[in-house]
């Protein structure tokens, strides 16, 4: 072993353990029970088409509208002003969780090759 590798092999263990505290940090993401939902709230502003209407002028109407992908289609669901805030924690929810399982995966990707490389180092490739 090279006297370098000794310091590529704690820089790596070192790595290795500070990936392993993120995960850990993952972890509470993954354990809630609380439901959530797979989509996004948005406004949507839109023409009604009706003449006249100040629509026709630029004022826009709006609403609240839930989007999510089913079997590859877009589906769009307007919301009541009464769910809106239930419909968007359950929708941070989901994001939340999507976010922390690719967060995850990166982890695992890195983790992969900082384990090849130290194995690498330890039988003399380097």
């Amino acid at each position: 072993m090279q006297p370098d590798d000794r310091a590529r092999l704690s820089r790596i263990r070192h790595s290795l353990n500070d990936l392993a505290q993120e995960i850990q940090g993952l972890i509470p993401v993954f354990s809630e029970q609380t439901p959530f939902m797979k989509g996004t709230v948005d406004e949507q502003k839109r023409k009604c088409g009706k003449p006249g209407c100040r629509c026709t002028t630029g004022e826009l109407h709006t609403s609240m509208i839930l989007s999510r992908s089913k079997e590859g289609h877009t589906k769009l669901a307007a919301i009541s002003s009464g769910y809106l805030k239930g419909y968007q924690g359950l929708a941070e929810r989901y994001q939340r969780f999507r976010r922390a399982q690719a967060r995850l995966g990166q982890i695992c990707k890195t983790m992969a090759s900082l384990i090849e490389e130290l194995e690498k180092i330890r039988r003399g490739e380097s």
